[in-house]
């Protein structure tokens, strides 16, 4: 995982941790809205 990382931002060398804090953000909404439509039903 960290070598996927690195390999989308090369040029830096550091990692975007907003970037990745968004898509993490991102991720945790997406299961949270499929665990309630799963629930509601």
């Amino acid at each position: 995982m960290h070598g996927i990382i690195e390999s989308l931002s090369p040029e830096s060398g550091q990692i975007d941790w907003k970037w990745v804090g968004s898509v993490f953000t991102f991720y945790v909404v997406v299961m949270i809205v499929a665990a309630s439509v799963l629930l509601t039903h």
